[in-house]
This record gives C-alpha cells, sequence and structure tokens, in this order.
C-alpha cells in the first residue's frame, strides 16, 4: 500500500468568468452571487513558482475574482520571471 506520495506541479482551472446569480427555490434562502467560468483555462505551475509570494498572490487574486490571471489588458500587474522549472 501507498503511504505518501509527491507532489511535482499543480494544475489550476481558471478562465474568463462573469458574476451570476444562482436563485435558491428554497424561498427562505436569499440568492447566492458567484463567479461563473465562462471559457476555462488550465495552468501549470511547479511546486517551487506556486510557493513564491508574487505567484501566490496573483493565483490567489484570480480565484478571488479581483483580477483575472489571463486577462492580457492588467494595467498595474506584470507577470513574474520564471524560475528554471517554469
Amino acid at each position: 500500500m501507498q503511504k505518501s506520495y509527491w507532489v511535482d506541479y499543480y494544475r489550476l482551472h481558471t478562465g474568463h468568468c462573469e458574476w451570476d446569480v444562482f436563485v435558491n427555490p428554497n424561498n427562505d434562502a436569499p440568492p447566492v452571487r458567484y463567479l461563473r467560468l465562462t471559457h476555462p483555462t488550465e495552468i501549470l505551475t511547479c511546486v517551487d513558482c506556486y510557493e513564491r509570494p508574487e505567484i501566490r498572490r496573483l493565483l490567489d487574486d484570480d480565484i478571488a475574482g479581483r483580477r483575472s490571471i489571463i486577462d492580457r489588458d492588467m494595467e498595474d500587474v506584470t507577470a513574474p520571471e520564471l524560475d528554471s522549472k517554469g
């Protein structure tokens, strides 16, 4: 039996999103606002890159819906340099 594992990379799901509303059929529940993924994109990142603060900040901003990592019209964010692993 396998007792351990090794993570070499992460596969992240992102892409273009748009805000949408889920209306719960239960009359007592309020509607829920969420980001709907309209054009999915996968990003592969090595473990070392994922641990870098500037990479993690970009990915966290993307996940939270603050700023898309794949949009080319980002004004004040530049893509971080990649290390030798990618």
